[in-house]
């Protein structure tokens, strides 16, 4: 999970909600963002995302980080699972039948919009829960003390932290348990099997989901480059539905990634055979 802070607070007043996180098994990023205001980094979850390899990712934030996550979220549907807004609201679709969106806002939240949350709804995908706190405000999300505006909350920060805690980690279970119960249009293969067909079939896309500056570090012969992040925006190059498609990527969790979306747009023979550090035929990388 990468976190966004609220504007103007220190990134370091929300390590107590993001450590309850860590102790149930969570990875928790905690973004710090130029002078202490998200807009100003909002782009910053991509670089996290390019330096690890996790099959899942979600992106969390408070008040204006909140919604500067949605926003980076909007336009980055196929690479995330999830979204969990504290004290804010999206301004922009997250519509998508794979997106998970959690709100959680206090009951004595004095700074909240509560209006533009409502206004907010009409952006959130079929699978968003929204949880109203009973007795907790807008700032005992992190600790960072009393905000101007805000009501006093009648729990304690511990308490309403721990809510939502709670929260996400449901949001996330059962995140887990849909996308399980989805069929899989696609065949994975091992590596062995990929060179034993490439080898006989010339008739094949074998696809390079990375992107363009890992693909020319080195790429396995006769492989073209597509991202992952552009595949629904660049279907021209791939015209034929029925062509046998082979997918890789770095370790094999952008390549089931880009293996689902191209069931999903219609392709009727998708492989995918994980990522190029598990390739053992280095006669066959250029």
């Amino acid at each position: 999970m990468i976190f966004y802070p609220g504007a103007k607070v220190e990134y370091t007043a929300y390590i107590p909600l993001l450590n309850g996180l860590a102790k149930q098994g969570i990875d928790c990023f905690l973004v710090r963002m130029p002078f202490n205001m998200a807009f100003l980094g909002q782009n910053k979850a991509k670089k996290i995302m390019d330096s690890y390899e996790y099959s899942h990712w979600y992106l969390a934030g408070h008040s204006l980080g909140g919604a500067m996550a949605a926003s980076y979220a909007s336009s980055h549907l196929d690479s995330l699972d999830g979204l969990a807004l504290f004290a804010a609201y999206p301004t922009k679709s997250l519509s998508s039948d794979s997106f998970s969106v959690l709100s959680v806002y206090g009951s004595l939240d004095g700074v909240l919009n509560m209006e533009k949350v409502k206004e907010g709804k009409k952006f959130l995908p079929a699978d968003n829960t929204e949880l109203c706190i009973e007795g907790g405000n807008h700032a005992q999300f992190g600790n960072y003390g009393n905000q101007k505006g805000d009501h006093t909350a009648s729990i304690s920060r511990k308490e309403q932290q721990e809510q939502t805690i709670q929260a996400v980690l449901q949001m996330m279970s059962a995140h887990k348990n849909r996308k399980q119960e989805v069929d899989m249009d696609y065949q994975q293969i091992t590596p062995q099997e990929a060179r034993d067909r490439m080898e006989t079939n010339e008739d094949i896309v074998i696809l390079d989901v990375r992107t363009r500056e890992e693909y020319d570090s080195g790429n396995i012969k006769n492989a073209i480059c597509l991202p992952n992040e552009d595949i629904r925006n660049e279907p021209e190059m791939l015209p034929d539905k029925r062509q046998e498609i082979f997918v890789y990527c770095k370790s094999g969790n952008r390549s089931k990634q880009a293996a689902r979306k191209l069931a999903d747009m219609g392709y009727e023979s998708v492989l995918e055979f994980g990522g190029i550090l598990d390739w053992p035929y280095s006669d066959m990388i250029e």
